[in-house]
């Protein structure tokens, strides 16, 4: 039934009465496709692919969870992949090595969607023992078949403090330091692509590329060629900055995404409290989603989140219901 009317199947036609037929359908499909209450499926666009960090089961305070659960969780949920960053040991502690991870992912039909690569970018001492670093996570990324680094800028302190340090309150170094580690970002950027691979700078609270002034600055001083942008939404919300206009500012250096959701005023150094599961928070994600249909985005949205208040799977779970409700239908 289309519009009211019933198209009768499986009918045996002559040559004749198929034309007849073929012309009436042809009518009836345009009709259809005017009028709006019809449709033809189509095969989904696939320009987004959607994947979720590792993060938010590896640091779950309830229990330890295993990545073969995290990655069941994941294959459940209709996702495309994972942002996978090892710890070191970390793959050997679970029972994996490169290739069994590998054979598992490919099994459960998964991709590794990136890596997070952060280090001291601006310290001319640490130049070497990042490079080498930088190196190697590309080799890992090209084991796996991924393309996609998250370049973690210097925390505004301590480095090793997973909350990137608060500082010493003196923030007027942050320019210089910026500044400092731009040209070592471009070469980084440059092996990368010499390497099929991508870098981007990601904006997160406690490090140097926090603030709207800040991103600004260590964009205009990368190249556009080698250097792309990764935005995380609640970071960039919880810096002080506008998620949709920064978005649309840099809208051509976008290679990769942390979606996540965000609410209340960031009191540092902890942001634990003010993550929320997509559609949760304050993000705009129907605006964001519309840019990205505007800017034909090719490439992967990552939710990543740091913390929640629910079970990993609980999360997941109501951040794919969001995803699959309110943002595939906009642009996938």
């Amino acid at each position: 039934m289309c519009n009211g009317i019933r198209v009768k199947s499986n009918i045996i036609m002559n040559r004749r009465e198929f034309i007849k037929n073929a012309a009436i359908s042809s009518i009836l499909i345009a009709g259809a496709a005017k009028f709006g209450s019809c449709s033809v499926k189509t095969k989904s666009n696939p320009n987004i692919r959607w994947s979720m960090g590792w993060i938010l089961w590896r640091d779950f305070k309830g229990r330890d969870i295993s990545i073969a659960e995290a990655i069941d969780n994941l294959s459940g949920l209709g996702i495309d992949g994972i942002e996978f960053t090892p710890r070191k040991g970390e793959l050997d502690k679970f029972g994996f090595s490169r290739e069994s991870f590998r054979d598992l992912i490919a099994e459960k039909k998964l991709s590794i969607a990136g890596n997070y690569f952060g280090a001291d970018f601006h310290d001319p001492e640490k130049r070497d023992a990042i490079l080498a670093a930088f190196r190697d996570t590309l080799d890992n990324l090209k084991f796996y078949g991924a393309k996609n680094v998250v370049i973690g800028p210097p925390g505004r302190g301590n480095w090793s403090d997973y909350q990137h340090g608060t500082g010493d309150g003196d923030e007027s170094s942050i320019p210089e330091k910026i500044k400092a580690m731009a040209p070592f970002i471009n070469e980084l950027g440059k092996i990368a692509v010499d390497s099929g691979i991508q870098i981007g700078i990601h904006p997160h609270v406690n490090t140097i590329v926090e603030k709207p002034d800040e991103i600004d600055l260590i964009m205009d001083l990368t190249d556009p060629e080698y250097v792309k942008m990764v935005p995380d939404t609640g970071h960039i919300y919880l810096g002080g900055g506008n998620v949709v206009e920064i978005i649309k500012k840099y809208r051509e250096r976008l290679n990769y995404f942390h979606l996540k959701d965000a609410t209340g005023v960031f009191e540092r150094p902890n942001f634990g409290p003010n993550i929320r599961e997509l559609g949760k928070g304050k993000i705009d994600f129907l605006e964001v989603m519309n840019i990205l249909k505007e800017i034909n985005y090719k490439g992967w949205l990552s939710v990543e989140q740091d913390f929640t208040y629910m079970t990993p799977l609980e999360s997941a779970t109501e951040s794919m219901k969001y995803i699959n409700e309110k943002l595939k239908p906009i642009y996938t």
